[in-house]
């Protein structure tokens, strides 16, 4: 049953309030002293609050803000006179969440109450989502609070449920692995063994006997069969990295496995029932003319019904700050200490593009706690690659003076040949100022702070 706390200093507006809503099954503890108000708001969980605004009542406004010091999810609902909506409004702006005038229907009120319930569990269902599927116990998953990657949250949660095979596509160091692990850990397959396999790194010779077993002749003329990877993971998850390197024949006794359930030994005749999920990661989308020849078209037609895209931490700049926060939290906890990053430090790590993406951001991290003696990591620490800028196709014949008539400092000189350079990008990108910085390997501040001191 909702608890819901009415204010009003109106004694008929705070009892007929009352009745209303315990007849229609809430819980109601009516107020008509505000610090009386604010001590039960301290002792006690309420679902909703109601404040009557008879009149620009500074107590009122306070009230509000004493509400949310100690419940600051808690919606509030405002009461207050049809004329009289400038209160509602700064009521809102002081973090009330809706408002109803007066006098108002009995049925428009009990409305307002239930979808200002619903939208507040909703909210708080969504941080809780966030938080709990956050976290894992080594600290590698896809840290973040950015919406494409709540959505990317969300799709897993729902195949997480389900036992399809699944697609994974993203560059290397984005959390392929960690992704099938979490999808696993999530499935209904949790309590069996999980299973990660690179076959870029599996040699070409033994990649089949690898994953489906075979045949052993022992003399004289004896048999002993060896299992595959499958077969020692039956019931469970077998990740599959860079699947596109396996030759097609492999490819295709895939697609079998998938849709029989069986596999057979190299050099047997007999078929074996294979019980396991399959999750596959390639680092591009096989779905393309450079890579639908390396994929068996109806095994990438039976993978791709479950398809998930993780984006480069480049796309995800803003999420960098939170990630190194978790990160040195991890490391410095591992290590005993307590780590802090500088700002200057942590703009410089804004600012990379990291090819290596989130693994090579966590290795970095680790060795800088690791190495750290002082409790805070400055720029001075960071590797001197993370100074450079992606490698750019420049022709710098082109773009250099070779008359030297007009001698300029070199600072100056480097500045003219940025802007003229940043100009040049920024009309290629179509006046896309986000573009631009994208191409030139730079975040957008730094793209306008540099432009504006070269115009200067």
């Amino acid at each position: 049953m909702p608890k819901i706390l009415a204010f009003s200093q109106d004694s008929i507006l705070r009892k007929s309030l009352s009745s209303l809503l315990r007849m229609n099954s809430y819980e109601v503890s009516p107020f008509f002293d505000s610090n009386k108000a604010i001590d039960s708001i301290r002792e006690e969980a309420y679902d909703l609050a109601i404040i009557d605004f008879p009149s620009s009542n500074v107590i009122n406004h306070e009230l509000i803000t004493s509400i949310h010091c100690f419940q600051d999810l808690l919606p509030i609902i405002v009461i207050t006179d049809n004329n009289k909506i400038h209160i509602a409004q700064k009521a809102i702006k002081n973090g009330a969440t809706t408002y109803i005038n007066k006098p108002f229907n009995p049925d428009a009120l009990l409305l307002t109450v239930s979808l200002t319930l619903s939208q507040a569990d909703t909210l708080i269902e969504n941080m809780l989502y966030r938080c709990n599927f956050q976290k894992n116990h080594d600290c590698n998953f896809l840290l973040s609070s950015s919406d494409c990657m709540l959505k990317i949250y969300t799709l897993l949660e729902k195949i997480s449920r389900t036992d399809l095979a699944v697609m994974l596509v993203g560059e290397a160091g984005s959390g392929k692995a960690t992704t099938a692990l979490k999808i696993h850990s999530k499935s209904q397959r949790s309590e069996y063994k999980f299973c990660k396999i690179d076959c870029a790194a599996l040699p070409a010779k033994m990649q089949e006997s690898e994953l489906f077993g075979y045949v052993r002749k022992i003399p004289p003329k004896k048999t002993q069969n060896i299992p595959g990877v499958f077969e020692k993971n039956k019931g469970g998850t077998v990740f599959l990295d860079n699947v596109n390197t396996l030759p097609m024949n492999t490819q295709i006794k895939l697609l079998y496995l998938l849709q029989k359930k069986k596999i057979q030994l190299i050099g047997s005749s007999k078929m074996i029932n294979i019980d396991i999920r399959l999750i596959v990661g390639s680092t591009h989308n096989l779905n393309n003319e450079s890579g639908i020849e390396k994929i068996c078209e109806d095994l990438y037609k039976k993978l791709s019904l479950a398809s998930i895209s993780l984006p480069p931490l480049r796309e995800r700049r803003k999420d960098i700050p939170e990630i190194v926060e978790q990160f040195i939290a991890y490391f410095a906890d591992m290590n005993s200490k307590y780590i802090e990053i500088s700002s200057h430090a942590l703009t410089i790590l804004c600012e990379y593009d990291w090819p290596g993406n989130i693994e090579q951001l966590k290795t970095l991290i680790k060795r800088l706690v690791s190495a750290n003696e002082t409790g805070c990591i400055i720029s001075e620490e960071l590797p001197v690659e993370l100074f450079e800028k992606s490698p750019l196709e420049v022709d710098w014949n082109k773009i250099t003076d070779n008359k030297l008539d007009n001698i300029v400092p070199l600072k100056k000189y480097l500045q003219m040949q940025e802007y003229s350079y940043m100009e040049k990008v920024l009309e290629h990108s179509g006046g896309d100022k986000t573009l631009a910085a994208k191409k030139l390997g730079i975040s957008l501040a730094s793209f306008y702070r540099k432009f504006q001191e070269n115009m200067l």
